[in-house]
């Protein structure tokens, strides 16, 4: 049993390790005093032998599968320890954990979501994808079933009052951590690359005004459908825009930022077939980070390595590294690959959504859970450290860490290279 479990109420100092006993005792008891006013609070005897039904949609095949097979990871390890920690309370609940591969595919996601609510299953960990999830909550809301998503991130759903909570901050945080490094790396003129969906283009419209206010220049998007990737024509476009752009600007203040998915690793690979692709530097995006697909293809991590790429990822709190690094590292050994942050969000999602269950006197009306998760949420210090919701509903703390490819005995890795603090605008570059 992690000790995680005793960090769900109040918030340590940052520069501290876990709070005191009495520290967390006190704040325990506060929780359970709000609690127990707005009627949200089981009695033992009410969840005697109760049976909370969790769903997950996580793309398992198709674009975004490397991040899917993480998120899979960290809330199956979750369901075991969450369900250790019942047992040894004597606790009477009983988990039944569902996943569903939404293939990388807004409309199946939608197709996994209505099977699941066809078999009782009211709560989803999920969807992964901002697209998923666009195409899945007009449903959730009409049909009351909560959505708690380990990883979307477009600003075009940060919407209050509905039932799409999210353990990641709103793409705007992303947008002001790249416009932070592209200052820092000197980049004046950017050239998009952007995947087709709600989410890339939510993220490059978040982007572009930032970067324009900074007084950069943003070129015309380049933009793919993501269900018909021609990454050799993409490259050759790239290369245009390189030319047209190093009329105006010298090589060192120009770079690439790709929008993208796993699909990013052909594109990179066909990148490196383009002699003008290699004259500036590329950046990608928090989908792509950690991504297991670039370490399998030795073209395209040779040329991300050579070029530079730099992708940032909501990253957990760093005082709260005691509790996720151990996380991390069980993760890491699993899948023989450094996870991406969504197996912890992941993680995190599983217990917050079983306190919440816990919480909650009438779990089956949609407005008292809500009220439950949000208010769990307020008070839950997970791996990933403080979970509490802004009025969207969306992760209201935001901490962000640059991914780039480092070799290692002949072959690649993701190696951090540097830390956002979207509170204090600090930028760390190690």
């Amino acid at each position: 049993m992690p000790l995680i479990y005793y960090r769900c109420f109040g918030y340590p100092d940052s520069n501290a390790g876990f709070p005191n006993k009495w520290l967390a005792i006190a704040s325990l008891l506060m929780a359970l005093g709000i609690m127990l006013a707005v009627g949200c609070r089981k009695t033992d005897e009410t969840i005697a032998k109760d049976n909370l039904k969790i769903g997950m949609l996580i793309p398992l095949s198709g674009a975004a599968a490397s991040a899917g097979e993480s998120a899979q990871a960290g809330a199956t390890l979750a369901i075991r320890d969450v369900s250790e920690y019942l047992n040894s309370t004597g606790s009477g609940l009983e988990i039944e954990f569902t996943i569903k591969d939404t293939g990388s595919d807004p409309e199946t996601a939608l197709q996994q979501l209505e099977e699941l609510d066809g078999q009782g299953v009211r709560f989803i960990i999920g969807p992964y994808s901002s697209a998923d999830a666009a195409a899945s909550l007009d449903y959730a809301d009409q049909q009351g079933v909560i959505l708690l998503s380990p990883s979307s991130v477009a600003s075009s759903l940060a919407i209050a009052d509905d039932n799409l909570f999210r353990l990641v901050p709103s793409d705007g945080n992303q947008a002001e951590a790249m416009a932070a490094l592209f200052s820092h790396d000197g980049i004046e003129t950017v050239i998009p690359v952007v995947r087709d969906d709600v989410w890339g283009e939510g993220l490059i419209q978040d982007v572009t005004p930032l970067l324009e206010q900074q007084g950069k220049t943003v070129l015309n998007s380049i933009q793919y459908e993501p269900s018909n990737v021609n990454s050799a024509d993409i490259a050759a476009q790239v290369a245009a825009s390189i030319s047209q752009a190093l009329q105006q600007s010298p090589a060192a203040q120009v770079a690439v930022y790709l929008l993208s998915f796993g699909e990013g690793a052909s594109i990179l690979s066909a990148a490196a077939q383009e002699p003008d692709c290699a004259l500036v530097r590329w950046y990608g995006s928090s989908a792509f980070a950690n991504n297991a697909n670039l370490l399998e293809d030795p073209a395209a991590a040779q040329f991300a390595l050579q070029q530079g790429l730099r992708c940032p990822s909501f990253a957990p709190d760093p005082a709260a590294m005691d509790s996720w690094e151990p996380i991390e590292q069980q993760l890491a050994s699993q899948l023989g690959r450094a996870p991406e942050v969504f197996a912890l969000t992941s993680y995190d999602a599983v217990w917050l959504m079983t306190q919440a269950y816990r919480d909650c006197a009438s779990p089956s009306n949609p407005q008292s859970f809500r009220a439950a998760l949000g208010q769990a949420a307020k008070y839950h210090y997970g791996i990933t450290g403080r979970t509490a919701f802004d009025e969207a509903g969306d992760r209201k703390y935001a901490f962000f860490e640059f991914w780039g490819l480092s070799q290692d005995n002949g072959g690649f890795e993701w190696e951090s290279f540097g830390h956002y603090d979207n509170s204090s605008g600090q930028l760390d570059i190690n």
